[in-house]
């Protein structure tokens, strides 16, 4: 596809609307939920605002040089003998969007259409109903809709308009329900680049269909009006954008501000988990910025304007690629393309250089959790300064540097994302999303080295009654030693072990957790090993033409020489397959052990199916006892000081493998033998929500009362259920009540 810009074509050097000056195929659109910048008569342009940069956010094609041109700037005049200077972007105007050409002088070309001057509604996205009571939009609405869209949707008014696309209020009367219309407009482009222009208008909103998640906007139809313009229909959002409650978040004493403002980070969190999951799908959005976050009246957070969005083909979702593929060739998001799409401010440096991935995404977001804590932005300046900072060797801004008593865990994580370098980012918004989350939720962040003394607080402030009882002890230590300097002596020694068994404590959590995350790495590295080598049997097994059992026990022996501890390696046909497993040969497609209990222990299955001949299904089995190979992924160290316990749970509470043989095959919520001890259910529960973390809980045996810090790390397999690998150690024993 050419790189080529046919919409710069069609600029006017003295049009002074900031939102059809530069213009996107989708981010000149009016955003649907978002009233943009009200435009001034073309007939009497403002005098000096004109010539400020007031629209700092602008959506850009940039170049692969470090050059931009500065005549390209929305709001910059461009005469044959003088070029105005660059200016400093304020945080003003978040919505607006600009393309920069990827090589070469760009000349200002002449506008195809005049936005007609239309009164501001800054209500539609507040009020539960688009401010259609102004007559003036009533009136320009039914001038250019004396039809409707087909005969369901009946136009109510104009939301807003860009300089090629307009979004409608409209009433859906085959639901009752109001929603919001996009189309787009006449243009005077050539034949080939109006044909672009549609096709990303379509991707747009067929991308936009396909990634169904609460915190993408829903559409709900693609249709052409009268045969011709393209346009679709989507959900009509009433809320506030993250720009505009950011914007509300002043306050003369700075302290303040920051609080409001970090109370914006579960809206950030739920931002992060959207585009998680655009991820998951391998779509990146490329223009992720606060006006392009919305927070509903109700809690929810919404994703906007995924008129940049693109499919990358990393392997993962082959068809859902193909599938997008089809729509997605020949637009503005063609992945043939190489220039530099996006918000310059909040664009990762590769994505300026024209190559966007997920990371780039990561950086975006990690822009905007640094407005959070700082209420400012990284870079400032001209477009050409802003760039020429991202591209330099000098790190990212840390948001450390300008309000000291901010987190340190939080501003870590926002260093993480916004390192210039890709490797040292998160891989994807789900990582970041969950750094963020151990944050809010007052668990350890990983990313963050603490040093003893915060891990003496942390630990201090979630073992208060602990530190209390601790206290109460030193207290009559006291009492009772100030008779004596000896008694004084010993009381300091016992403070000074007491504050380091609690640093301890904190130390073996950091302990278990690492090897947590080793041994969940071993055990799933192991488990994919022994599926290849099972298939690479099925195939030489499938070479057969027909059964030849002196060469498939031969086969099976080989296996059994390489895995010595499993119990059998066997072919079976389906129906010798237990019932108890749950599971049914035709519907087998995951590489993943099967846990069942035969004769009140726990045996591992695995399965891989051979080709069928005839009717006839058959499978080799691999059948182990947990406890005769688990031990082997284990690390080997000797601790009687503090013991250590490793146990491993799937999703469902079953316990698959614990060194107390008494405990194995047990359910963590349904056994008595585990329900008796609250605090171990509410540990189980805490594992399922998050994939890794540390935590606390305490049972009883042999009358003592037991307690554990322990850490866990998941083991994920397709389509079936996860493990959790758990790592423990007591720190303390009681005597029962």
């Amino acid at each position: 596809m050419s790189n080529h810009n046919p919409l710069l074509d069609n600029l006017s050097d003295d049009d002074d609307d900031d939102d059809a000056t530069c213009l996107l195929p989708q981010g000149g659109l009016a955003n649907p939920l978002i009233p943009p910048t009200e435009q001034e008569p073309t007939t009497s342009p403002p005098p000096s605002p004109a010539a400020t940069d007031e629209d700092d956010d602008s959506t850009c094609l940039l170049p692969p040089s470090a050059a931009v041109n500065p005549a390209i700037h929305p709001t910059e005049k461009n005469t044959q003998s003088q070029k105005s200077p660059a200016q400093e972007i304020p945080i003003e105007d978040d919505d607006a969007t600009c393309l920069l050409p990827q090589a070469g002088v760009v000349t200002p070309p002449t506008s195809p259409r005049k936005a007609k001057s239309q009164p501001q509604n800054t209500s539609a996205n507040t009020n539960d109903t688009a401010n259609i009571s102004d007559l003036e939009k009533i009136n320009l609405a039914n001038q250019n809709n004396s039809e409707n869209f087909e005969n369901d949707f009946t136009i109510q008014g104009i939301i807003g308009e860009g300089g090629v696309g307009r979004v409608y209020l409209a009433e859906d009367e085959s639901i009752g329900r109001r929603v919001a219309v996009k189309e787009l407009l006449d243009t005077n482009l050539s034949e080939k680049d109006q044909k672009a222009l549609e096709n990303s208008f379509i991707h747009e909103a067929k991308i936009t269909a396909k990634l169904e998640h609460p915190g993408i906007i829903p559409i709900y139809k693609l249709g052409q009006r009268d045969g011709k313009k393209p346009y679709y229909v989507m959900r009509h959002v009433k809320g506030e954008t993250l720009e505009e409650l950011l914007k509300k978040c002043h306050h003369s004493i700075p302290e303040i501000a920051t609080k409001e403002r970090l109370k914006l980070l579960d809206n950030l969190i739920a931002a992060c988990d959207a585009i998680a999951y655009a991820h998951s799908k391998s779509v990146i959005h490329r223009d992720l910025k606060p006006s392009n976050i919305i927070n509903g009246k109700f809690g929810e957070t919404i994703i906007l304007d995924w008129g940049l969005a693109q499919a990358m083909d990393d392997g993962d979702n082959t068809y859902f690629f193909q599938n997008i593929q089809s729509h997605q060739t020949d637009t503005y998001s063609d992945v043939t393309s190489h220039s530099g799409m996006g918000t310059p401010r909040y664009m990762a440096p590769e994505q300026l250089k024209g190559h966007a991935t997920k990371a780039s995404d990561v950086y975006s977001l990690g822009v905007v959790l640094f407005r959070i804590i700082t209420g400012d932005m990284p870079y400032k300046g001209s477009l050409q300064q802003i760039q020429e900072q991202l591209l330099s060797e000098t790190p990212s801004p840390s948001p450390n540097q300008y309000i000291g008593t901010i987190s340190p865990e939080l501003g870590a994580i926002c260093e993480k994302a916004m390192a210039k370098n890709t490797a040292d980012r998160f891989v994807d918004a789900g990582q970041l999303a969950q750094q963020l989350k151990d944050y809010r939720d007052g668990r350890m962040v990983d990313i963050y080295s603490y040093s003893k003394q915060e891990l003496l607080r942390r630990f201090l402030a979630k073992n208060k009654l602990m530190v209390f009882m601790i206290a109460a002890l030193f207290i009559a230590i006291a009492a009772g030693g100030a008779f004596s300097v000896h008694y004084a002596m010993k009381m300091d020694e016992a403070r000074a072990k007491a504050e380091e068994a609690l640093i301890s404590v904190t130390a073996l959590g950091e302990k278990a957790q690492e090897q947590a995350t080793e041994i969940a790495g071993v055990f799933s590295d192991s488990i994919d090993e022994l599926f290849v080598d099972m298939k690479k049997t099925t195939s030489q097994l499938d070479a057969f033409t027909r059964e030849n059992l002196e060469a498939e026990n031969k086969l099976l022996a080989t296996l059994q020489r390489q895995y010595p501890k499993f119990s059998s390696f066997t072919l079976e046909n389906s129906e010798a397959i237990p019932a108890t497993l749950g599971w049914k040969a035709g519907t087998h497609k995951f590489d993943a052990p099967i846990a069942y209990i035969e004769n009140k222990r726990l045996i591992l299955t695995f399965l891989v199916p051979l080709k069928k001949q005839g009717k006839k299904e058959r499978y080799l089995t691999a059948k182990v006892f947990p406890e005769k190979v688990f031990p082997s992924f284990f690390p080997i160290e000797v601790d009687t000081k503090h013991p250590k316990d490793i146990w491993l749970m799937q999703d469902d509470g079953l316990i698959v493998y614990d060194a107390e043989t008494k405990y194995q095959a047990t359910n963590v919520f349904i056994d008595t033998i585990n329900t008796q001890s609250a605090s171990l259910v509410a540990f189980g529960k805490q594992t399922l929500e998050n994939p890794y973390g540390i935590s606390y809980y305490s049972f009883m045996n042999e009358g003592k009362k037991i307690f554990k810090i322990a850490a866990w790390h998941t083991v994920d397999f397709p389509q079936a259920k996860s493990w959790k690998v758990i790592v423990n150690y007591t720190y303390m024993r009681t005597e029962a009540d």
